[in-house]
């Protein structure tokens, strides 16, 4: 293995490699800016330039795209809270608040750092969790499935402002929302009111440009000024405290990431369910989770951690056993055909050099990624600092290419726009557009494996199933220890005033 990992490192020393992963990279931050688009969308772009080349500079130029589509995705999140892409929503939930706080900067470099970081940790595992992993994968079903997309639910409580019925309304929303067009069981339409149009749904990337980012320009149109409130005090906004933030914050740095190479190993999970669920936890587990949602450096760093990670875990399932771990990996295992290389047994034992090479690949453009991110980050962030009357012009273009170009449809355009309006009435009126949006994510993953479990083991297979039972526990107990906390702040406040 030493000698692969060496042989591997070697094929991207070479001038062609170097390049084309640099190539990658920027191409990669330019996609993650735009938004509704992704990794998936920079591959796909980049897939027909990678004939001919060697392996490791095609490879390096794919992934190399992926991974920074990350960190530029993080960009227009924290900046103006619109989500590149959507495992990039729960970047907002905080990385905003620290923008219009004057902590934009501070944001920024801890995005970089935990980004860099929680790759490093994927490439780390990627290598020795194989054998581990195919046992696990195995062992989950539907079942599991759906109590971890129940389990992503329980987050709703965080983002209520004090009000658990209006964040239930918001999700239950978002879940109606995801309901609309065929039904995956039966086949007939739901909510399309005779459109044909709405028979293929909402799109979720659609909806979410509409929801934050087209409904903060109403605002800021409305309200007048800038995103930035408030300037920082101090040095507190600066991009070396937000790295020094993450350092700070090392164990939930390793347990995000842990989450998202666990997620990313998951078929058909998806990398937006990694990032709300490692926020939910970053929140369950502070010691003041009632800060969350009002700019906490926290929430930027347990969801960009888990998001980074996710790429090691998704190589996993798509290396070893030649299943895509999502949509992005579903392209690279075409560049692999296009090789002449199957993924499997028979790529770890004839091909363990080109294996290793994907390892580095995430490595090395996890560095390049976050060292070009920490030198331009004071520079970003001034952009939030521009008058409305220049902002709007330039951002809300930019967010309705970004909704025409998911599917290039001039109805999704329209889509965006009906929920921004949307966004905007749910932010006046404090109903939580996050919850919204977790809902929209959750609804149709929990329908699915709500389906197909009970077609396999019947109405009470969350008994019948250690694993799913054990993960039931896990939920009730998710939601109940919020109200475990609280009640015992209480009794000492009483016992302080006694």
């Amino acid at each position: 293995m030493l000698s692969a990992s060496l042989a591997g490192l070697l094929s991207l020393l070479s001038p062609q490699a170097i390049l084309f992963m640099c190539l990658g990279v920027l191409f990669g931050v330019f996609v993650g800016i735009l938004p509704g688009l992704g990794g998936i969308v920079a591959m796909a772009l980049l897939l027909p330039f990678t004939f001919g080349l060697e392996p490791a500079a095609a490879l390096a130029m794919l992934l190399g795209a992926h991974v920074a589509t990350i960190f530029g995705s993080s960009i227009t999140s924290i900046l103006f809270n619109i989500p590149g892409a959507s495992k990039s929503i729960a970047v907002c939930f905080d990385g905003y608040p620290m923008t219009q706080k004057g902590e934009g900067a501070r944001a920024l470099g801890a995005a970089a750092m935990a980004s860099l970081i929680g790759g490093i940790i994927g490439a780390v595992f990627l290598t020795l969790s194989i054998p581990v992993m195919r046992a696990i994968m195995l062992a989950l079903g539907p079942p599991e499935y759906f109590m971890m997309a129940v389990w992503g639910l329980s987050v709703i409580a965080l983002f209520s402002s004090g009000s658990i019925l209006k964040g239930l309304v918001a999700a239950g929303f978002g879940m109606l929302v995801s309901f609309i067009g065929m039904d995956p069981v039966s086949g007939t339409a739901r909510f399309t009111m005779g459109s044909l149009f709405l028979l293929d749904g909402i799109d979720f990337a659609v909806a979410v440009i509409g929801l934050f980012a087209i409904s903060e320009m109403i605002e800021l149109y409305i309200k007048g000024g800038s995103i930035v409130k408030r300037q920082a005090p101090g040095n507190l906004g600066s991009v070396w405290t937000g790295v020094k933030d993450v350092f700070h914050h090392w164990g939930l740095v390793l347990r995000s990431s842990l989450l998202g190479l666990f997620i990313g190993a998951l078929p058909g999970v998806g990398a937006s369910v990694g990032g709300i669920a490692a926020y939910g936890m970053a929140a369950q587990t502070s010691k003041h989770p009632e800060k969350f949602g009002t700019g906490l450096v926290e929430g930027v760093i347990a969801p960009e951690a888990t998001n980074a990670a996710n790429e090691g875990g998704g190589l996993v399932p798509t290396l070893g056993f030649g299943i895509p771990g999502g949509e992005s990996m579903a392209i690279l295992l075409s560049a692999f055909i296009v090789m002449g290389i199957a993924p499997g047994r028979e790529m770890l034992e004839k091909h363990l050099d080109l294996v290793f090479s994907i390892v580095w690949i995430i490595v090395i453009a996890n560095i390049i990624t976050t060292g070009g991110g920490l030198l331009l980050a004071k520079y970003l962030v001034r952009i939030s600092s521009l008058p409305s009357s220049i902002l709007i012009p330039v951002v809300l273009p930019i967010c309705l290419a970004g909704a025409y170009a998911v599917k290039g449809r001039i109805g999704d355009v329209v889509v965006a726009v009906v929920f921004g309006f949307i966004g905007y009435l749910m932010k006046k009126y404090d109903y939580s557009r996050a919850d919204m949006a977790i809902g929209m994510v959750l609804g149709l993953m929990v329908e699915r494996y709500l389906h197909i479990s009970i077609k396999l083991y019947g109405n009470f297979f969350f008994l019948t199933r250690p694993v799913t039972f054990v993960l039931l526990v896990l939920v009730l107990l998710t939601v109940l220890y919020p109200f475990y906390q609280a009640r015992s702040k209480k009794h000492r406040g009483d016992g302080v005033v006694g």
